[in-house]
């Protein structure tokens, strides 16, 4: 197979050419021989995302990026253009060294094995599903249907970014504008909130140290974020198509017959996987919504920004310290203020407060002797709880992170605004009254999202720079 034009330059050297360490628009800084080295991940690494991956899979991703060459070149047989036309058929085969990117010998986590696979689900979800291996060693089990949850998120993420750029490019001002920022900003929120689930899933899809047996709730995550992302994001999908619909060119635009690609796809890959998942969690519901197995543990879960493999002490539930997440968030923490001069932080912890007690009255509603799941996880009533415990464990999964991150100064993460936005978002799913009003933060993600979409950055939960 020819390699696409814009890439002969990246295919015609090395594996990792020399040109894929600096990032477009970027000049490499001066060197001093006695200049000592940064803290922290290697430097390409911290350019290549603000929660850097290790620099092996900064390396790789950036290669594949490269293979795969501008997704908007019609001439590309890797682009948008060429893969849309090819919509109902086998998608092209590889170029040269694309799959020894994908299949890379060093052995990584799986959360970091799905950052790796995301300029391929990001460019269409048929060639992820073609080329992507199923994971190995660690992350297989779990984690193996994992990656194609967060082949969705990155998807669903590309779609976000041109309807981002349509919507940026009306008069700012006007009404237009101010209809469908706000729109957008949940968007992107939600997104936020899906890859925070599954990132925690397939970091809670690595085994315990050698000898304590694999974890013993990871599947609880898993099913979780395999029945409720999938839902989620074809919500944010219709959102977009909304958008697009009034601010895009007519019919026939990328972003439309992206978005009509995706939505072909999915039903390609149909919904047997996501059904089995809210079975299982319906099965489980008793089991899951304990409040004595919500223990926070200590360890790494929650740390997205550390690419090293999650450590948490054996026997530790990962599920419930997931869970666990809630109630914590519900009381003040050290590090936040807790004066009320910060209206967003307190607004937060009303937020949670207002979902820990969701939380409780759950399982109590999974405990009664009449309860809906004792008729079984087929029964209407106990999905309905099931799809209740889903959204509160992504809520548990968002403050987890964010409490983390606010803890390791993360200059987005670390903020509440983002996350009082994706609980806003998930208390109204649940048909919950809101603790009172909250600070309107649809602005500021709005502008987060069109910032990341003016340098070239992502929209996922890691703000990893992208080639095209």
């Amino acid at each position: 197979m020819t390699t696409p034009p814009n890439t002969a330059t990246a295919t015609r050297n090395t594996r990792r050419p020399a040109m894929a360490l600096s990032l477009p628009g970027t000049r490499p800084g001066p060197r001093a021989a006695t200049r000592q080295p940064a803290p922290g991940p290697p430097r390409l690494a911290r350019a290549y995302a603000d929660l850097p991956p290790t620099v092996h899979v900064a390396l790789d991703a950036l290669h594949l990026d490269a293979l795969l060459g501008d997704p908007a070149d019609p001439a590309n047989p890797y682009g948008w253009p060429a893969l849309h036309h090819r919509a109902h058929r086998t998608p092209p085969a590889p170029p040269a060294g694309a799959l020894d990117a994908v299949r890379p010998a060093r052995a990584h986590g799986a959360d970091q094995h799905a950052r790796l696979l995301r300029p391929l689900f990001r460019r269409d979800l048929a060639l992820g599903h073609a080329w992507g291996p199923e994971p190995a060693g660690p992350a297989a089990g779990p984690a193996a249907g994992l990656q194609e949850t967060a082949g969705l998120c990155a998807a669903a993420g590309s779609v976000l970014r041109l309807a981002a750029r349509a919507v940026g490019a009306l008069p700012p001002h006007g009404p237009a504008a101010a209809q469908w920022q706000p729109v957008l900003g949940a968007a992107f929120t939600d997104l936020l909130a899906c890859e925070t689930l599954t990132a925690l899933a397939l970091r809670a899809a690595a085994p315990h140290p050698a000898g304590a047996g694999d974890a013993p709730a990871g599947p609880g995550l898993a099913d979780a974020a395999g029945y409720l992302v999938p839902l989620l994001a074809g919500e944010v999908l219709e959102d977009l198509r909304l958008v697009l619909g009034e601010c895009a060119p007519p019919a026939g635009s990328t972003a439309t017959r992206l978005l009509d690609k995706i939505g072909a796809d999915r039903a390609a890959a149909g919904t047997t996987a996501a059904a089995a998942c809210q079975t299982r969690l319906a099965g489980s519901l008793a089991h899951l919504t304990d409040p004595a197995r919500h223990t926070p543990q200590p360890g790494t879960l929650f740390h997205l920004h550390d690419p090293a493999p999650l450590t948490l002490p054996a026997p530790a539930d990962r599920h419930g310290a997931v869970a666990a997440a809630l109630p914590a968030a519900a009381h003040p923490h050290p590090h936040h203020d807790n004066g009320g001069a910060d209206p967003v932080t307190a607004a937060l912890t009303r937020t949670a407060r207002r979902l820990a007690t969701e939380q409780r009255l759950l399982h109590q509603a999974c405990t009664t002797p009449a309860r809906p799941a004792a008729a079984g996880p087929a029964d209407p009533a106990a999905r309905a709880l099931a799809d209740r415990h889903a959204l509160l464990l992504t809520a548990a999964a968002v403050l987890g992170v964010h409490e983390a991150a606010a803890q390791a100064r993360l200059r987005f993460l670390g903020r509440p605004h983002w996350a009082l936005l994706a609980l806003t978002r998930i208390t109204e799913r649940l048909g919950t009254p809101l603790p009172g009003p909250l600070p309107d933060v649809h602005t500021g993600l709005f502008d987060e999202l069109r910032t990341r979409t003016r340098r070239g950055v992502d929209c996922d939960v890691y703000a990893t720079k992208a080639l095209w």
